[in-house]
């Protein structure tokens, strides 16, 4: 400020002095608007920066539960169902490979539309009980007056809510056999075996017919499930791979698995399963070994010695039938701490393939799955080549 008082002459009238003081303040104001003018566009350019990268997020899928989701600028909802809805079930269709379809009946159905009182008090859309662990707070009461016993997630805003029902659902296994299916009505029948619904869903249901109705009278396969499949593949991307056998062809025979269909084997859990399948193929002797950590199958055996490669950490693209696949512990597919693991039956591309497993979705017993890739799960790949 010195340097501007210095150019007032002491010796110039006071008419000059109060004219030259005038425009000098005039001066200063008109920087310091300027600097203003300045720090405010910065600032809300930095905002709207923001806001467009969370919109704007890739939202794949690596396992794990986050609340992102990519979200698609030209979908919009129809007839009864907002905008945000639309864009939230395709967001979490393409992130979890779950129809819109599906997501958007079970959001009318379970939510009235947007009016229960759990989706207005807890941003529960999809009727989401609560319980020890989960990553959300306890909400309302289950039920008029807690009648249905227990409470709901209270979730922190809808996006979050969508993204969690997707990751229960692509996750639980009683559950996920509806990822990658592209039949509505087959999807809901799947989350009614899995006990998603109290009172059941079967076709004559009032929940089946219900969700069923909502998707028929909405259009909501042609409007929204097409778009949804097609960008399915933008969200499979796979680990890390090595070249110790990913390209080898394997001369294991899962068909062998046939005969003991809907039987247990070798104490019911996944580990005997695979200890069978490897046992049938000339393999080392997995059973009795004292090794029981089903993710680490891959690295706690010598399988180069009995004509089998490992491929750890593979992608989808190293996938063949007849190979032994382990996923890691507490991951989506392997929840607990040993892991889970089981055999490939086939492999349908686009990230689909089924399995042979046991001690999953259907009990103790050798079953057939129908299974999505999710890149980061799968610790190993075992496949015998000779």
């Amino acid at each position: 400020m010195k340097k501007y008082f210095k150019v007032l002459d002491p010796n110039a009238s006071t008419t000059v002095r109060v004219y030259s003081l005038i425009k000098i303040l005039a001066s200063l104001i008109s920087s310091w608007t300027a600097v203003f003018f300045i720090v405010a566009i910065v600032a809300i350019s930095g905002a709207m920066t923001t806001q467009k990268e969370v919109t704007g997020s890739d939202g794949k899928f690596t396992g794990e539960y986050t609340k992102d989701l990519p979200i698609y600028d030209e979908i919009k909802g129809t007839g009864t169902i907002p905008d945000d809805v639309a864009q939230f079930a395709v967001g979490a269709a393409v992130k979890y490979r779950l129809l819109p379809s599906v997501i958007i009946s079970q959001w009318a159905y379970e939510s009235e539309w947007g009016r229960s009182l759990a989706a207005k008090s807890d941003n529960n859309f999809f009727g989401i009980t609560w319980f020890n662990g989960c990553p959300f707070p306890q909400g309302s009461q289950r039920g008029i007056g807690g009648s249905e016993g227990g409470w709901y997630m209270k979730f922190p805003d809808m996006q979050s809510s969508f993204s969690y029902y997707g990751y229960m659902v692509a996750t639980q296994t009683n559950f996920n056999a509806s990822v990658g299916n592209k039949n509505p009505g087959e999807c809901l029948l799947i989350l009614g075996r899995g006990g998603y619904a109290a009172a059941g869903i079967t076709e004559s249901s009032p929940y089946y017919t219900g969700c069923m109705s909502i998707i028929q009278s909405n259009k909501l396969v042609e409007t929204y499930d097409k778009f949804a499949i097609e960008h399915w593949n933008d969200q499979v991307s796979g680990g890390d791979t090595n070249d110790n056998g990913s390209s080898l062809p394997g001369v294991g025979d899962s068909a062998i698995l046939d005969l003991v269909l809907g039987l247990p084997v070798n104490g019911g859990q996944c580990y005997g399963l695979t200890g069978y399948y490897v046992e049938k193929l000339g393999g080392p002797a997995l059973m009795g070994s004292g090794k029981m950590n089903a993710s680490d199958i891959g690295i706690d055996y010598d399988w180069s010695s009995y004509g089998w490669v490992v491929i750890l950490n593979p992608s989808f693209s190293d996938f063949r039938a007849g190979d032994v696949i382990n996923y890691k512990a507490f991951s989506a597919m392997g929840p607990t701490m040993y892991g889970h693991t089981g055999v490939i039956a086939s492999i349908q591309g686009n990230g689909l393939y089924t399995t042979y497993e046991q001690n999953a979705g259907q009990g103790q017993i050798v079953a057939k799955y129908n299974r999505s890739d999710i890149p980061g799960v799968v610790s190993s790949l075992v496949r015998k080549v000779k």
